[in-house]
């Protein structure tokens, strides 16, 4: 919530500078007249924002940081059902942890904590530093160098183990590619991902007669026979 005075000539004025600051309308804020003002005294006014679902989100999110000792800001921005929130600042690395694992304890602890109670869901995504794009660039790469590999030595690739999150980033990545197929693995934590090739299709002959290299030949299942 932020809270903030205005003085000017009268009590309108000091409101509208007041809303103006905030980039807010009168809906958003709660408006306090400290003083009437008149001859010569100027009128103050206290503008207070008032406490929003993203103000919950924010403050969850900050307590486990400061809890975590860790010095950082927070920037917050709806996105569909839901807010993303990003963490900026000196100690930001350290909210992201080893492969994302700090990162995403604070966001599950955040969207179990802030739909306790709730009738519709509320979804809370948790970045820093641009970590998870950055993650999700180079799990896509490695699931097409994998792919490659794959195809090309025709053996099955077994991935490291991942979190469901990346889990699924390497198997939308792999969707569309016609020539291997992905499949998980094992129990969590230790659920890996596993890079399979796709086997040609085995075409059998048919009983109609053809040539080949100039000998007459005649289909029967698998077999060729000459005649």
């Amino acid at each position: 919530m932020i809270v903030i005075e205005k003085r000017a000539e009268s009590v309108e004025e000091a409101k509208q500078q007041g809303l103006l600051q905030l980039g807010m309308d009168e809906t958003q804020v709660d408006i306090e007249v400290v003083e009437e003002g008149g001859e010569g005294t100027p009128a103050v006014v206290r503008l207070s924002t008032k406490w929003s679902e993203e103000d919950d989100v924010l403050d969850y999110v900050c307590g486990l940081l400061d809890r975590m000792d860790l010095d950082c800001a927070l920037d917050i921005e709806p996105i569909e059902s839901g807010y993303k929130v990003t963490i900026n600042g000196d100690d930001a690395n350290y909210a992201i942890g080893h492969r994302g694992e700090t990162l995403d304890a604070i966001q599950y602890l955040a969207q179990i904590s802030l739909n306790r109670g709730k009738e519709n869901y509320l979804k809370i995504t948790v970045d820093a530093e641009n970590y998870r794009e950055r993650r999700e660039r180079i799990l896509c790469d490695l699931a097409r160098k994998m792919a490659t590999k794959a195809v090309r030595e025709r053996v099955k690739v077994e991935l490291e183990p991942m979190n469901p999150h990346d889990r699924k980033i390497v198997h939308e990545a792999l969707s569309e590619n016609e020539d291997v197929t992905t499949y998980s693995t094992g129990t969590e934590p230790n659920r890996y991902i596993t890079i399979e090739p796709k086997l040609p299709e085995k075409v059998y002959g048919t009983q109609s007669a053809f040539r080949k290299h100039g000998i007459k030949t005649r289909s029967f299942g698998a077999k060729k026979r000459g005649f």
